[in-house]
């Protein structure tokens, strides 16, 4: 049985005419059937095909993936997946997560306390024999270091074909090839996962919110100049930092900034090493540090670092910072937040007639 596929796009975004005809399906599905797939997932009782919407197929990282049902229990990644799941409404399908490594958001904090963590840590799930135990039918991964390959980052995990035969399907946030990394896969995995489980409805919903976000932001900075940026990820010497190839060079340039490496072919994911004289040959007028919205202490060390170590750099003059952190620095549910706040800190007078977002990403002291 071939299903129903869905073709993949450039950039993982689908055009929204797709979108309309999937949502329009959905709706015709409901008047039909009585019971459209809810915000819940729906019911996984319901027998495969009942609603006439399955088997359905997605291409991902590559593969093919047929769901003849929606799946009822998931092994969900690393946290930015987990919050994509779990803000569609589904956490009633998830079995274990991998440990969040940041506080959960208010509205999904009832799901990350039902759900079990089951991971030696926040970035790896647990081995294959423990996940044969649980017997997932789906594992909602953020990238291949989590399911043993095809690189190998984690050897003792479940490989998409070992997982196969248990007969859980592998679906990934992020694929092995995905370089840069980039906000469109955030769209391209709700868009979906709203097919696999037949919740379209709240998929496109979720996604316009996302976009209107975003362009709200964008028009507010229009022609204000981009603002030279100092992404800070951690250490002293050598330094880290995000290139072209990162997903904050994006998230940078969506706020009004620019990424003052971003004219540097990056590493892995868009990593980088830099020297302090590196650093010290730009002149930032903001930075954008990655430190733990939950540790004021992480905070404090890493701005009193980048303010003792570059004093005569604008940035410093001007004590002018914006947070991000792991699960904000990633395709998800929170990297818009990191877009509204960075630029409020690079463009406050565009921001003037608004009041300040709350969210963990908000900097307890930038400007």
């Amino acid at each position: 049985m071939s299903g129903r596929r869905v073709p993949a796009f450039p950039g993982g975004a689908r055009p929204r005419s797709l979108m309309a005809a999937l949502f329009a399906m959905s709706v015709l599905v409901a008047g039909c059937a009585g019971s459209e797939g809810s915000s819940n997932g729906g019911d996984p009782s319901n027998p495969p095909g009942s609603s006439g919407h399955y088997p359905v197929t997605v291409r991902n990282c590559g593969r093919e993936v047929t769901f003849e049902k929606a799946p009822s229990r998931v092994y969900l990644g690393f946290q930015s997946a987990a919050e994509l799941f779990f803000g569609l409404g589904l956490g009633d399908r998830a079995i274990a997560q991998i440990k969040p490594m940041d506080t959960p958001l208010p509205d999904q904090a009832a799901d990350f306390d039902r759900v079990p963590d089951k991971s030696p840590d926040a970035y790896v799930p647990v081995g294959k024999e423990e996940m044969f135990g649980l017997r997932p039918d789906m594992l909602f991964a953020y990238v291949n270091s989590e399911y043993g390959g095809p690189e190998q980052l984690s050897p003792g995990l479940a490989t998409v074909d070992e997982l196969q035969s248990i007969g859980a399907q592998v679906y990934a946030l992020v694929c092995p090839d995905d370089n840069p990394v980039q906000t469109a896969f955030t769209y391209r995995a709700i868009a979906e996962l709203g097919v696999i489980f037949d919740v379209e409805d709240r998929a496109t919903e979720v996604i316009d919110g996302m976009k209107a976000r975003v362009a709200e932001v964008q028009k507010r900075v229009a022609g204000r100049g981009q603002v030279p940026v100092f992404y800070y990820y951690g250490g002293e010497g050598p330094i880290m930092t995000g290139t072209r190839d990162a997903f904050a060079n994006e998230v940078i340039g969506l706020a009004g900034g620019v990424n003052v490496f971003g004219n540097t072919e990056g590493g892995r994911r868009g990593f980088q090493s830099v020297s302090q004289e590196q650093v010290a040959a730009t002149n930032p007028a903001a930075f954008l540090i990655g430190a733990s919205p939950n540790s004021d202490q992480d905070v404090t060390a890493k701005t009193d670092y980048l303010y003792r170590m570059f004093p005569e750099m604008r940035a410093s003059k001007d004590k002018r910072f914006a947070l991000t952190y792991d699960t904000a620095n990633t395709p998800g549910w929170r990297f818009v937040d990191t877009v509204e706040d960075l630029a409020r800190t690079l463009h406050p007078d565009a921001f003037a007639d608004t009041a300040p977002t709350t969210s963990p990403t908000t900097p307890s002291g930038g400007k």
